[in-house]
Parts: C-alpha cells; structure tokens; sequence
C-alpha cells in the first residue's frame, strides 16, 4: 500500500469517525431540545391553569367567607376541637353578649375522647338570681353545642338579697368536621320572664334596712294631730310635723285614704313583705 492509499484510508477512517460523533452529537442535541419544548409546553399548559385560578381567586376567596359566615350563623354547631382555655373564652363571650359580669369557678371534671368527643366543666360561683338564669338559658340557646347536666341553685344564707349559689356541670361537644368557636357570631336570645328571684324572701320578720328611707315619716312612730277631707297632720317621734295628701310617701308605703268621719288616716304599708292597711286616728287633745 502506497503512502497515498494509506493516507486516504486514515483520512476516511477519521471522517467517519467524525461523522459519526457529530450525527450522535447532534441526534443528543435533537432530543434534549424536544425534551426542552415539551417541558416548555408543559410549563405554559400549567401557567394558564394558574393563571385562570388566580382569574378565579377572589371568587373563591368570597365563597369561602360565605361559607364560613354560614357556618358561624347556623342555629347549632359543634365545635372542631375544644379545651379548657376555649370553653373559658366562649364562656367570657357569653358573659359579654349579655352584658353582665358573672362570678365563677372553672374546672375540667371529665371527658370522653373515644366515640362520641366531649369534655364535661363545672361551673360554680354566686351571683343574682336573675343572672343565673340568664346565663343558663344562654348555654341553652347559644350556637355552640353544649348540654347542660345538671344545675344546682340554693339562697345564700349569709346575704339578705337576691343572691344565690349555683352549680352547672356541662358538656362541650366537639368533631374534627366541626367549626371553629373562635368564628361563631352571637345569636339574639331573649332573656328570662321571671321578674325577680324565687329565692328571695318575699315575707320576713325583719325589713331590709337597705329600704329604709330616713326622709319618710314612720307610721308606726307618728302620731295624727289634724285632719282635713283632703290632707292630714302628722308628728313624728322626732317632733316634726308632716303635712300629707293622698298617695303621698310614707316609710314602706304611702297614705291611702282620709276618713273624715272616722277620724283616722289609713295607710298602705308593705314592711314584712305583704301588703296591709294601718290606721291612725286622730289624738284628742284633753
């Protein structure tokens, strides 16, 4: 073989060689490049659908806060989870919606975390009786769902008012498909009929001194000195002399009715708790 021939045969050996790294070369190249368009392609497929969702997000935002103001303003709804920290709170919020203050004492007594989830509270203090009621007919009819147990209300011995001692044991319910506590809105509940406490003594051997008004004349401590068709004379133990009409106050009650033939003042007093009339006739000078 010639030097010629030689040369010639390397020389296509390494054309070969060249063409065929730069064929896989370029293949490699191709198909990196197709690889690269489609993930382009996939990218901008997904950068529409964000951009449609984010088209559509205050759409979502707004039904979301529908849906949770529902869920707030349904008449019952169980709480998602529930502690002593947020009973205590939902307990405050009551107290607020009502525009009262009660006293109290707060304790966890029991719960239940297998089945159906509840943890059971005490609740116990003193305070009027018409609050009390209030308070618990709230528990009742507020939204979140809560069953009261058992209740215990006595008179306070030591007070001459209408304070009295209570007890609740209650029961707070909770699932994790439940709502937020922190998120339900006051619900409008009226308060109670009654007018005054059922422990409060309506009828005692001793008044109240707190009903005493110093300014009024004392009945029982007064004595009937002049009398007209339309008014009467009184002297008080303190030697002060009262001129009264009808219907005017006296200590516990006021003048009734003047009978001139009689020669007495008849008066309306309420001082142990029921109502009774007390005359007073005119004292004859000797």
């Amino acid at each position: 073989m010639t030097n010629t021939q030689r040369n010639t045969t390397v020389l296509s050996v390494l054309l070969a060689v060249i063409l065929g790294s730069g064929y896989l070369l370029v293949n490699r190249i191709r198909v990196q490049v197709n690889d690269l368009k489609g993930k382009i392609t996939t990218m901008q497929t997904e950068m529409k659908k964000l951009d449609k969702i984010m088209e559509m997000q205050p759409k979502l935002e707004k039904d979301y806060a529908d849906q949770q103001l529902m869920l707030a303003n349904q008449s019952k709804v169980i709480a998602q989870q529930d502690n002593p920290s947020l009973t205590y709170n939902y307990l405050l919020n009551i107290m607020q919606w009502m525009g009262r203050n009660l006293d109290f004492d707060f304790s966890l007594s029991a719960n239940n975390l297998a089945g159906s989830q509840w943890n059971e509270y005490i609740v116990s203090g003193k305070s009027p009786f018409l609050d009390v009621t209030d308070f618990v007919k709230q528990l009742e009819y507020q939204r979140v769902l809560l069953t009261i147990e058992d209740l215990a209300i006595a008179t306070d011995p030591s007070e001459v008012s209408d304070s009295v001692r209570y007890s609740v044991i209650l029961r707070t319910h909770f699932a994790l498909s439940g709502s937020d506590i922190s998120n339900v809105t006051k619900k409008d509940v009226p308060a109670p009929q009654a007018t005054y406490s059922s422990f409060y003594p309506r009828v005692y051997n001793n008044p109240p001194v707190s009903d005493i008004n110093p300014d009024l004349i004392r009945v029982d401590k007064a004595v009937l000195i002049g009398i007209t068709a339309s008014r009467v004379f009184l002297r008080g133990d303190n030697g002060v002399i009262r001129i009264l009409s009808m219907g005017d106050q006296v200590a516990y009650g006021y003048l009734y009715a003047i009978d001139r033939e009689k020669e007495r003042a008849i008066f309306r007093i309420n001082q142990y708790g029921t109502a009774e009339d007390v005359s007073l006739f005119l004292e004859k000078q000797p």
